[in-house]
């Protein structure tokens, strides 16, 4: 089977910003980690009956942005916190 590239996927790159990063932009950080998490577990979930490997890799990738986000934030709140 051939690997995909799941964070950069041929539909995606003709627009000049990627919509995952629109949406980082656009939504609440509460709305962009829940679909980051809402993504997560839909590609666990199914990865069994429809894409197997492929679906596993989407969850790997969006979980990594999950952290990210998390992460960014919590080193915001600190930071405001301890300023």
């Amino acid at each position: 089977m051939e690997y995909k590239d799941v964070k950069r996927q041929p539909h995606y790159m003709q627009s000049a910003v990627q919509p995952i990063e629109y949406m980082e932009l656009t939504m609440s950080s509460e709305q962009y980690e829940g679909y980051l998490l809402g993504n997560v577990i839909k590609y666990v979930s199914r990865y069994r009956h429809k894409n197997g490997l492929e679906d596993l890799r989407k969850a790997e990738v969006y979980m990594s942005w999950l952290v990210d986000h998390v992460s960014d934030n919590e080193n915001t709140v600190d930071g405001l916190k301890n300023g």
